[in-house]
């Protein structure tokens, strides 16, 4: 009995101290609650989050993994970095009707083209085929700002100012185009820019003195501009050692107007170089004696050789000098070299004239290697034309209009267009004279096929700045032949 009593006592006082475990041991004041241990929730619990398993206590002699350090919260001084502000979406270009010739997708361009083959000589073939092919070319790259080109020519006789006149009028009053490139020339070049207000650039533009002056819209060429080539030239020679060893150095003009323009720049360019001129000859100061037999090109020979002259230096259209001092067997350099064949038409040997340097603008050498300007441009056109002739000029080389050759054109074709896309696409999507004329002084550096350097800039829009020097081979061909003298010089200013 004793011992159940004792049983009976243990068994009460485990019971309590089960329930007071399970009930997590409320407050004294709290009566605690005795729950069965057997007893089976009427509803299934939750199941319990799975925990992460203990990490394995570090083996004897391994030290303790330190403990992770928390971020520090950035300092009040030092801010955080703001996240990059988004791009914005480009701003859509909306292009419109500007200016006459030019709409919401159309610039229209005027050509003029000189129909030569009434001379019998320098057949330029179709042009309409020329310039479609290169306005197409133009086009497919996306034409300018988004707009694509529009061709218009007006052919004439450059020896009829009636029909210059007639096409200026064609391309300005009834196409009325933007700009018109190339051709005209004479006052047809007047009824353009001054007459009509339109844009005139290219191979036939010299955009400098009355012809800039009365201008009412942009003028650009590519000429060179002022006396640059005649002082570079002077300066070239004196590299090269052409005045070592001359006995006496004599200079020739083509006429008054020469003289004025070049007389001053001509006589600092040699005090430059240190040599001494020692006779002026010029056309138009020649006073024939009525009386006197001989013939005006007797009289300046005789001059020349009682000088004492071995070279001598000839400004202007070269054919007069390269005519009267042929036979004298002195050394002789042009600026200008267009007049070659000139003066071997005229009875001169073109032995006579072998070895003299002179200088090329816009000359097809043949012995110069093709840049990849030109050949992108004759790649163009002749893939459009596969069944004319595209032949580079050189000895042997015909062109009539029987079998007319389109190398000449087509690279000159190339020139005019090349250089206004370059200026329109310079300027701005509104085109306008003024955007075009703030393009064109904003071109500081170009090119063009066979013109290697190029700019321009307020006050200068003749904008030629290459010097290529060649020199005469009498041998070469019946009527000479001119061979390339070293890569071309730039006269960047």
């Amino acid at each position: 009995m004793k011992y159940s009593r004792m049983l009976l006592a243990l068994l009460l006082a485990a019971a309590m101290f089960a329930t007071a475990c399970t009930t997590g041991g409320g407050g004294e004041d709290e009566p605690a609650v005795e729950e069965s241990p057997i007893a089976v929730p009427t509803e299934p619990a939750e199941e319990p989050a799975e925990e992460a398993p203990a990490e394995p206590a570090p083996e004897e002699g391994e030290p303790e993994p330190a403990a992770e350090t928390p971020e520090e919260p950035a300092s009040e001084d030092e801010p955080s970095e703001p996240a990059p502000e988004p791009t914005p979406e480009p701003t859509p270009v909306v292009l419109t009707a500007s200016f006459r010739g030019v709409t919401e997708d159309t610039i229209r361009i005027g050509i003029g083209f000189w129909d030569v083959s009434m001379f019998g000589f320098g057949f330029f073939g179709d042009p309409e085929p020329v310039w479609d092919a290169l306005v197409g070319a133009v086009n497919a790259d996306g034409g300018i700002h988004g707009r694509m080109l529009a061709a218009h020519i007006a052919g004439f006789s450059p020896a009829l100012p009636n029909e210059m006149l007639a096409a200026c009028i064609k391309l300005t009053e009834d196409d009325q185009v933007f700009a018109v490139l190339g051709g005209l020339r004479g006052d047809a070049n007047y009824c353009v820019s001054e007459q009509h207000e339109t844009i005139h650039v290219g191979s036939q533009v010299n955009a400098k003195g009355e012809l800039l002056e009365r201008a009412r819209a942009p003028l650009a060429s590519f000429r060179i501009e002022g006396t640059a080539r005649d002082e570079a030239f002077i300066a070239e020679l004196a590299r090269r050692g052409w005045f070592d060893g001359a006995t006496a150095v004599g200079i020739h003009y083509d006429g008054s107007t020469t003289a004025e323009l070049l007389g001053d720049v001509v006589e600092a360019a040699f005090a430059d170089i240190g040599v001494e001129i020692a006779i002026t000859m010029n056309i138009d100061d020649l006073v024939l004696d009525d009386d006197a037999i001989e013939s005006q090109t007797e009289i300046m020979q005789e001059q020349v050789a009682d000088a004492g002259i071995d070279r001598m230096v000839i400004f202007g259209a070269a054919a007069t000098g390269l005519v009267t001092y042929g036979d004298l067997g002195i050394q002789m350099a042009a600026v200008d070299s267009t007049n070659f064949t000139t003066a071997t038409a005229s009875g001169i040997d073109p032995m006579a004239l072998d070895g003299t340097i002179s200088s090329a603008v816009r000359l097809d050498l043949a012995t110069d290697p093709v840049d990849a300007e030109t050949q992108e441009c004759i790649d163009t056109v002749s893939a459009a034309l596969p069944d004319a002739r595209f032949e580079r000029p050189g000895p042997g080389v015909e062109n009539s209009e029987e079998d007319p050759n389109y190398w000449n054109y087509t690279v000159l074709a190339c020139r005019d267009l090349s250089l206004f896309v370059q200026i329109a696409a310079a300027s701005s999507v509104e085109l306008t004279n003024d955007s075009f004329q703030a393009g064109l002084e904003s071109l500081t550096q170009a090119s063009l096929p066979e013109i290697p350097f190029l700019s321009f800039g307020p006050g200068k829009y003749n904008g030629n700045d290459t010097l290529r020097l060649v020199q005469f081979d009498g041998d070469a061909d019946e009527d000479g032949e001119l061979v390339a003298l070293g890569d071309a010089v730039d006269l960047t200013p």
